[in-house]
């Protein structure tokens, strides 16, 4: 086991938890930039009906994330968790079944994507003058699924404690999915298809990097032709069990964003799906600082908590909530006032109705979005330390508990603007559970902690 592991457990956690966060933040940052290039190409090059169908196809892709989550984290979580164990076999078995798991389930939603394309695309809300963009778009984004999913092979990197080489990983995909946007959208004239073959292109170049560090020296996990193996059912549940809360997180948000298209298309109008689209991206960049706190707590809290250093695992969570509070705030001060500019990034500024629309439309949507990311805190804590049904309630009580009946309800009494408050509503609700079940496991660990020291 290399020395940069074995700081988890002893440097200061403040300074480790930055080393580790701010990476994964940047590194999230840049993979969204797959989306947000993309999207501002297609504004300004395609234009509203373009911007429609890619929000429109977003619930697709959300489910291809979430299932390369799942298998993602929920081996990073156990990985981490077996390298604090110093049990380094164990690892290499599970870097081992999550390939196996990631290659066979690339290959089913690839097939199944590209043969029931057009029911999907129906099925998630597209409006029909938007269906042949839709269909432009993710007929080749399907073929990229294989490396979207190899790619999160980089939270295995992560869990060694190399964030910065983690991060790396969307730098070489984001460089190039910018440089490619331009050359087949704006200078091809490629359209939607153009944005998504650079997106598969750029995809494929982070996962040969990724690869290459299991098959180099600093890796604990080696990559090479016996890695593919099925290690039995138990390696399958455990990495399934573990992942199942973001895996979760983002199968409700694809169901969420899918009513969302629908109730657009009835109390709005496919020039506010467009509008959406682009709040929707602001708001998984603004997220993805949150996600980069818990991914930089998950394995400093996952190797501590095998170590039974319960001390360090107490200010590992208190470190990651002022973390995010400050990477929360800042931002969504910044979209609050700067709205009309963020807008124009995405689209002409001749087009201002759309614009004054979205404008409208987004500082309502992300009105309480500070609260809704200390849900997610709580909820990736609960995973970080092996306790998936808990994060896995949590998830559903954010995403489909609150925000699926707000989304049914609120526009029938409120019309568009019901549609708006759904989120910040859900976000209050889920606020309240998460601080009352992360009370209760405040006080289990502070018990912990004080048995940890009377056995010292």
């Amino acid at each position: 086991m290399g020395a940069q592991t074995e700081k988890l457990g002893t440097d200061p956690v403040m300074p480790l938890l930055l080393r580790l966060a701010l990476p994964s933040m940047a590194g999230l940052i840049i993979g969204n930039l797959y989306v947000i290039v993309d999207r501002m190409f297609i504004g300004k090059y395609v234009a509203d009906l373009g911007l429609a169908a890619m929000n429109a196809a977003m619930p697709i892709s959300m489910v291809i994330f979430a299932v390369s989550i799942l298998i993602g984290r929920g081996s990073a979580v156990l990985y981490s968790i077996e390298l604090g164990r110093k049990n380094y076999a164990e690892a290499q078995k599970l870097f081992g079944m999550s390939m196996l798991i990631y290659l066979i389930a690339s290959a089913v939603i690839t097939i199944g994507g590209l043969l029931f394309l057009d029911p999907l695309l129906n099925l998630v809300g597209i409006p029909p003058e938007a269906l042949p963009y839709g269909r432009s778009y993710l007929s080749v984004s399907l073929y990229g699924t294989i490396f979207v999913m190899l790619g999160f092979q980089n939270n295995l990197i992560r869990g060694e404690g190399y964030s910065g080489l983690a991060m790396f990983t969307q730098v070489i995909g984001a460089v190039m999915n910018v440089g490619l946007d331009w050359l087949f959208v704006a200078k091809f004239g490629w359209g939607m298809s153009g944005a998504a073959w650079a997106t598969v292109a750029s995809q494929a170049a982070s996962t040969v990097w990724v690869m290459s560090f299991f098959r180099s020296r600093r890796s604990i996990a080696k990559l090479d032709w016996r890695t593919f193996r099925f290690y039995g059912w138990n390696y399958f549940g455990r990495i399934l069990y573990n992942g199942c809360s973001p895996f979760a997180i983002n199968v409700a948000g694809s169901i969420i964003w899918t009513f969302q298209n629908h109730m657009l298309l009835e109390h709005g109008s496919l020039l506010a799906m467009a509008a959406f689209g682009i709040i929707l991206t602001v708001n998984q960049l603004l997220m993805g600082l949150i996600f980069g706190v818990t991914m930089g707590m998950q394995p400093l809290i996952g190797y501590n908590t095998g170590a039974a250093k319960y001390h360090r695992v107490l200010k590992s969570f208190y470190c990651s909530i002022l973390l995010a509070a400050v990477f929360a705030l800042i931002p969504y001060l910044a979209v609050q006032i700067f709205a009309r500019p963020i807008f124009t990034w995405f689209v002409d500024a001749s087009n201002t109705k759309l614009i004054d629309l979205g404008v409208y439309s987004m500082r309502r949507f992300l009105l309480l979005l500070p609260i809704g990311c200390g849900s997610i805190l709580v909820s990736q804590y609960f995973q970080s330390i092996g306790r998936a049904p808990v994060a896995l309630f949590l998830a559903m009580t954010r995403q489909l508990a609150f925000q699926v009946p707000l989304l049914l309800i609120l526009p029938q009494v409120f019309g568009y603007d019901g549609v708006l408050f759904s989120g910040p509503a859900g976000d209050a609700l889920a606020f309240f559970v998460a601080c009352f079940l992360m009370q209760r496991e405040l006080k289990r660990l502070h018990k912990c902690e004080g048995e940890e020291c009377r056995a010292a």
